[in-house]
């Protein structure tokens, strides 16, 4: 029973992570003003009956009741990875406290990655969330003092490497990464840059048919935070 209604909360709180994406990065729009939902599209008001998180998509075949436009795959996509990962932390957590620790993280990385893969930015409220979020983990898993020094490292150590390669690594990043590296540890942090550098790589060799331009910016954030996310989720039983 606590496994489903882990799974409706973390879906219903999707929904929400979806304005939240769409109003963040945009001027004229802010979290509260309109105080509903609206259509991306054609700007109306969404009715209560068609915000149903998962079902009204499916009801509706993915299109606005109001213009009949197709609305993204992302909207059931951010809810159901969201609804998945509450039920995932739900069942690796030993407390509830840990629990609603690494919910606040896995959201705000869902928000990050987005408004940064679109956008190239990382919202400052991600950023102090996803460190809250940390910070409490850090203290429920052992408050390891060694995690402290993990975060003076690998902060020095991506500032060397901004200074080396301009304009390959934001500020934004470093701040995630230190924010994290708290309750990921060093060997956490560093698999953490790896494998984020790796997708990254990845990443930038289909967007680019192939070639890596030296030039051209790749969204860091997007693929350090979810890669961040899942170490956290794993790391106590592989000893990370």
């Amino acid at each position: 029973m606590w496994h489903f209604l882990s799974f409706v909360f973390g879906v219903i709180i999707g929904s929400f992570l979806n304005a939240v994406i769409y109003r963040l990065p945009r001027e004229n729009l802010s979290l509260v003003k309109p105080a509903y939902s609206i259509c991306p599209l054609c700007g109306k008001k969404i009715r209560w009956y068609d915000n149903i998180p998962l079902i009204s998509y499916i009801l509706l075949g993915g299109r606005c009741r109001n213009c009949g436009g197709r609305i993204s795959l992302r909207y059931p996509a951010v809810e159901l990875c969201n609804g998945v990962g509450y039920l995932v932390n739900f069942i690796f957590c030993s407390n509830f406290l840990e629990f609603i620790a690494l919910s606040i993280i896995l959201s705000s990385v869902i928000v990050l990655s987005l408004i940064d893969l679109q956008f190239m930015l990382i919202p400052d409220i991600t950023l102090l969330l996803i460190g809250a979020g940390s910070f409490v983990l850090w203290i429920v898993r052992g408050a390891e003092l060694l995690n402290l020094v993990a975060v003076g490292l690998v902060t020095v150590l991506l500032i060397v490497l901004s200074l080396l390669y301009k304009g390959g690594m934001g500020s934004g990043d470093i701040l995630l990464m230190a924010a994290m590296s708290l309750s990921l540890g060093i060997t956490g942090s560093l698999y953490s840059l790896v494998f984020a550098s790796l997708s990254g790589i990845i990443y930038a060799l289909i967007r680019d048919k192939g070639k890596l331009i030296a030039k051209k910016r790749i969204p860091f954030g997007t693929f350090l935070a979810p890669t961040g996310y899942i170490i956290l989720v794993i790391q106590k039983f592989l000893s990370v």
